[in-house]
């Protein structure tokens, strides 16, 4: 990846090289890891709607990378996210949904999340967190 070339282009207001380069600073791809960059980064973009770099925040603030960990804007954003079709989106609402409580509101919207997800599955690449969404949904169909 050229990283000079995505700094150009996030510095000049490119929403895709915004969102690659904040990715890039999130993984350490490339880069060494700096989520102040990646924030300003993945801020920008998602400033002009684009949704992974909503997503990547919607992680930043769950598992508190580089902020303050919150929950409630982490599922905020996430949710922005996966209503435009983010797979990875969908699969950590899936997830937040499934672990949070064990009340039926809770599990409903974690099969409903889920459910989204496996709708991209043939646009998705065979992964864990496909798999754990099929795993999911089967066994709420056997408790059934």
């Amino acid at each position: 990846m050229d990283i000079e070339e995505l700094t150009r282009g996030a510095e000049s207001g490119d929403v895709v090289a915004q969102g690659v380069l904040g990715l890039c600073y999130l993984e350490g791809i490339d880069v060494e890891i700096d989520f102040v960059q990646a924030f300003r980064l993945l801020s920008a973009a998602a400033e002009h709607g684009a949704s992974r770099p909503i997503a990547c925040l919607g992680r930043m603030y769950a598992e508190g990378l580089g902020v303050v960990r919150d929950l409630s804007i982490a599922k905020d954003l996430y949710e922005r996210a996966a209503k435009r079709g983010e797979f990875s989106a969908q699969v950590a609402l899936g997830r937040i949904y499934s672990q949070e409580t064990a009340n039926d509101r809770d599990q409903n919207l974690a099969l409903q999340w889920y459910l989204e997800a496996l709708k991209q599955e043939d646009r998705v690449r065979d992964c864990d967190e496909l798999r754990e969404a099929r795993a999911y949904v089967a066994s709420h169909r056997k408790a059934q």
